[in-house]
């Protein structure tokens, strides 16, 4: 077999032919050349570092937590610093559950800064080391009372990443969303959630080839529990396949006051169709909290030993009493019963919406028997979706004596409430598939695509307390079962547009000059997106917009105005037009 190089042959050997010999001695002096030697072992060395290693799945990453204090009622920063080790698994998902204290989103608001994240890349290899920082900072995307959804978008990249990230192929992550965050705060002081998942943008899915370590900062939204003692830390790190590690941690607050003592004695009693609760108080309260079924009920005077339910659920109905003092909550007393009613249910869909589409949602019911009225609270986040009205039309209760609808936008909740007879001579008939009333609403223009939105049908919500309840057999009130709805938000915002896309079919052409001028002097029909038809954005629709058309058609004019060039989003300059439906390519 011939050789490659041929200064490795003795000189004689008479099997190299010419034709064979001229490039084996190109071959040679090209690597004699020394640049391209070094330039040859750069890349594979690069290679061996960089490339991903194909082993069996493994995820075994080590986490630690810290907090800026820890002392009992007040509130604290937090960082999280994790260690995926090269080989293994990187993470998909992270998170973070406190079981005790509070989060507060006080203060904040879209586009605001809440933290950061550090990944600290330190790559050896014998010709090239590859070490620097990606730093990426949290940002708030919208806030409701109890939950913040954010993204961690890569603001810099430092040392030589971004040369080492480019040989695999990767582009350059500034300004992409690396994670997506949500902070949840569970009712009072029974802990938050932190929920991070992987956006895709970092080379973190599969086997790592190089080792990651990771820092998130998360600045003072963490009140710790004002009763001291010890705050557990579960940390659930999901890999790109699938595994799990859960890490346990443990931190002991300093200071804190003791909270009250329970009420004792506690006893539920079916009286009809009504539950009596009594009890004996231990001490002094300044109120006394009841809850049935894990949702809060009423609130009564601290000196009460009593409280009737005049509507509990149908089947088993689990009572908890705390009393409250100086703000803090004792331990809850717990008693139960089962109570045999008419079994009704509520219940709203579960659909899929654009950003800043309106929408029509039922309110539907199961009902029993004939139905004599309704109170029903709605709850929402105010920072994803907005329910602007609720009417009867297409439902079983048109023709109602009395319909009422009241909303608090600040706090995300509306109440409906119905009489239908007065004299309780009609009512809205039983059956499996009855409407009580037609809600209607639209997703914010700024809901980010893949987030989801529940509407809930809470047992009892606001100040004063609405409780759902279904009004049967002569005036008495029964509480539904009920099951929330869900609004899963994809796709571009319905007012996104491209400049100049005059009859919305997604291009921009000589048709769209030829709309604009039928519109104006032929009386066709008007625009659906006028702000796509105004292609010189001056908040005019005129004829200077079809010659602006056709000068960048045509003409070599300006550029059209934004959103142009591929971009396809809301007015960036809104004013006197509008858009009810635009069109993306």
């Amino acid at each position: 077999m011939n050789t490659i190089f041929p200064e490795f042959q003795h000189r004689n050997d008479s099997v190299c032919s010419k034709d064979v010999a001229e490039p084996a001695r190109s071959l040679t002096d090209f690597f004699r050349n020394r640049r391209n030697v070094v330039f040859w072992i750069l890349i594979l060395t690069l290679s061996f570092w960089f490339s991903p290693v194909w082993v069996s799945a493994q995820f075994a990453p080590t986490l630690s937590t810290s907090f800026d204090n820890l002392e009992a009622g007040l509130p604290s920063g937090f960082s999280q610093s994790a260690f995926f080790a090269e080989g293994e698994e990187g993470p998909a998902s992270l998170v973070v559950n406190f079981d005790r204290g509070s989060f507060s989103f006080a203060g904040y608001s879209p586009g605001q800064t809440i933290g950061g994240l550090v990944v600290d890349l330190f790559v050896p290899s014998p010709i090239l080391t590859v070490e620097g920082l990606i730093i990426a900072e949290v940002q708030v995307i919208s806030v409701g009372p109890n939950s913040l959804n954010a993204n961690a978008v890569v603001t810099e990249v430092t040392g030589n990443v971004l040369p080492g990230l480019a040989f695999l192929g990767i582009p350059d992550p500034t300004g992409a969303t690396a994670f997506n965050i949500t902070y949840t705060d569970l009712p009072g002081d029974s802990g938050a959630v932190m929920d991070v998942s992987d956006a895709g943008s970092l080379p973190l899915s599969g086997a790592l080839g190089f080792n990651v370590p990771l820092v998130w900062n998360t600045p003072a939204i963490l009140t710790h529990s004002p009763f001291g003692g010890d705050l557990q830390v579960q940390t659930t790190l999901t890999s790109s396949s699938g595994l799990q590690v859960i890490a346990e941690e443990t931190f002991s607050l300093s200071g804190g006051i003791a909270p009250p003592q329970p009420v004792n004695s506690l006893n539920c009693a079916v009286a009809g169709e009504s539950v009596q609760l009594s009890w004996q108080n231990s001490g002094d309260y300044a109120s006394l909290e009841i809850s049935r079924n894990g949702s809060s009920l009423a609130t009564v005077v601290g000196d009460a030993t009593g409280f009737v339910d005049t509507s509990p659920e149908p089947g088993l109905n689990e009572y908890e009493v705390r009393g409250i003092l100086l703000g803090l909550p004792s331990a809850p007393a717990a008693c139960s019963s089962e109570v045999s009613i008419p079994v009704n249910l509520v219940s709203l869909p579960s659909l899929q919406a654009f950003p800043g589409e309106s929408l029509q949602m039922p309110i539907s019911a199961s009902l029993e028997l004939p139905t004599e009225g309704f109170s029903i609270p709605i709850s929402y986040d105010p920072a994803l979706f907005v329910l602007e009205s609720a009417d009867l039309q297409g439902t079983d209760a048109v023709g109602a004596e009395f319909f009422l609808v009241e909303t608090d936008a600040i706090a995300g909740l509306t109440n409906v409430f119905l009489i239908f007879d007065s004299e309780d001579v009609d009512h809205i008939p039983s059956g499996t598939d009855r409407t009580l009333c037609r809600l209607l609403g639209s997703v914010l223009p700024t809901v980010a695509s893949g987030s989801n939105i529940t509407l809930s049908l809470p047992a009892t919500a606001g100040l004063p307390p609405v409780s759902a309840v279904i009004v049967q057999n002569n005036g008495a009130g029964y509480s539904p079962a009920r099951t929330d709805g869900q609004i899963d938000v994809q796709g571009v915002p319905v007012n996104a547009f491209q400049r100049a896309d005059a009859n919305s079919d997604a291009l921009v052409d000589l048709a769209d000059a030829i709309f604009i001028l039928d519109f104006l002097f032929s009386g066709a029909a008007e625009p659906t997106c006028q702000n796509a038809a105004d292609a010189n954005d001056d908040d005019q629709l005129n004829v200077a917009d079809a010659i602006q058309v056709l000068d960048t058609l045509f003409g070599g004019g300006s550029p059209l105005p934004a959103p142009a060039g591929g971009e396809c989003l809301p007015d960036p300059t809104p004013g006197n037009l509008g858009c009810l439906q635009g069109a993306c390519p």
